[in-house]
């Protein structure tokens, strides 16, 4: 974790409040100087906003560790808030990042330990390095000057080529972790399993009313273009041996920035994270340019129906960019975003001695554009479903948000008709 630029961006994601659900320390601490370094109590203590996380400053060392633990009590997932799995990929990185050069190294907080039992804190918990840097919450980044806004861009982008050009086997990752992508593909994966969780959202009741959901708009239409599209984009990376750690939520506000410099110091928040196609974080980083801006009131009423006001930080999701120009956004083009890209992954194949190389326009992005977008759909359909169950997390989001994921869904479909009229054009020429 970090400390937040104080910028109007700044993450409050990051900021630190009092502490809301206790740790023990009279067993933390113990635990911590048996299993850290020069590790000594007496420790201060204070929470993150956003998770059961917690800044540690002990007497000793003259340093601060991020406590990160899964969340006590029964959880709806097994799957969800596996800090174990969080541990292993940033032990991982960590080990590979000892081989290889500064230049090289995929930015990564440093892990120092694990515990799953739950006797010590009430759930598994490990504990990071803490980082000291910026996070930025809008991807604009207005607060800075257009060189660093470029720049940091620019690092955002290399850093996530770094970090899937790695070699799979290079890790040493357990068989247990993820399935290798040439055993079973990422995209065919997800897209099957969401299409299912989709349909299951869709006929949730509202308890009120005893109406469903309803399924989001386009789903008809657009599910074989899904499944065809991932089963394509499968079968090309498997033919070029593509494949590598996929992040899962690569994104502006889950990368720390140094406190004074454009670069990326550190990538947080890898719970999602699992092996597959490297067009998948891609997509997602780029996810603001695939739709276009929206009124200011129909902004506010999609951050409402999400449970939040437009003003809020998570709320930066409805940000579109598309069809704005550099002189607008103050930012890079899409096109030149991915031009980095493939610079960066051809620059880290050729350091890994892979022959593969990629290329303009890049192989199956429209696709990846699309299905991110109807991902988002899907994301948003759940939160509906919760709030019509009256399960919802936050107590403001609304059942009748059916605006909200019925407007992904419209992108979604947006980019599927844009790349078959590009795939026709390129057929008469």
């Amino acid at each position: 974790m970090a400390s937040s630029s104080k910028s109007a961006s700044a993450s409050s994601g990051s900021e630190l409040s009092t502490v809301r659900s206790s740790l023990p320390l009279e067993k933390v601490v113990p635990y911590l100087e048996q299993n850290i370094e020069g590790f000594k109590g007496p420790v201060e203590v204070k929470q993150f906003k956003s998770n059961p996380t917690y800044l540690l400053t002990p007497s000793s060392p003259k340093q601060s560790y991020v406590l990160r633990r899964a969340p006590s009590g029964p959880l709806l997932s097994p799957t969800a808030h596996r800090v174990d799995r969080e541990y292993l990929i940033l032990s991982a990185l960590n080990r590979y990042n000892q081989t290889v050069s500064a230049e090289h190294a995929v930015p990564v907080p440093k892990v120092y330990c694990l515990c799953e039992d739950k006797e010590v804190a009430g759930a598994a918990f490990y504990v990071m390095e803490y980082l000291k840097g910026r996070i930025f919450t809008d991807v604009r980044l207005r607060e800075l000057e257009k060189e660093e806004r470029w720049a940091c861009w620019n690092s955002a982008i290399s850093t996530l080529s770094k970090l899937s050009t790695i070699p799979i086997p290079s890790l040493n990752l357990p068989a247990s972790f993820a399935p290798p992508p040439s055993a079973k593909p990422y995209f065919p994966r997800q897209v099957g399993s969401l299409l299912k969780v989709s349909q299951a959202q869709s006929k949730a009741k509202n308890k009120d009313t005893g109406e469903e959901l309803g399924a989001i708009w386009g789903t008809d239409e657009m599910k074989g273009w899904f499944e065809k599209g991932a089963q394509v984009i499968a079968e090309m990376e498997s033919k070029r041996g593509v494949g590598g750690v996929v992040h899962g939520d690569y994104k502006l506000d889950n990368l720390i920035f140094h406190p004074t410099e454009p670069k990326v110091i550190g990538i947080l928040d890898w719970e999602l994270c699992t092996l597959g196609s490297p067009l998948a974080d891609l997509g997602n980083l780029l996810l603001p340019f695939s739709f276009p801006p929206m009124s200011s009131s129909h902004r506010e009423n999609l951050a409402s129906a999400l449970g939040g006001s437009d003003k809020r930080d998570d709320m930066t999701l409805l940000l579109g960019l598309k069809g704005l120009s550099s002189s607008e956004t103050g930012l890079p083009q899409r096109e030149e975003l991915e031009a980095w890209w493939v610079k960066g992954m051809n620059d880290g194949l050729a350091f890994h001695q892979q022959k593969d190389n990629w290329v303009l326009p890049i192989p199956g992005m429209s696709w990846v554009r699309s299905w991110i977008l109807f991902r988002l759909a899907i994301i948003a359909q759940g939160i509906a479903a919760r709030a019509a169950l009256g399960q919802a997390s936050s107590a403001d989001a609304r059942a009748d948000s059916r605006p909200v994921f019925d407007f992904f869904g419209k992108m979604a479909w947006e980019v599927k008709q844009e790349a078959e009229r590009d795939k026709e054009g390129r057929a008469k020429l």
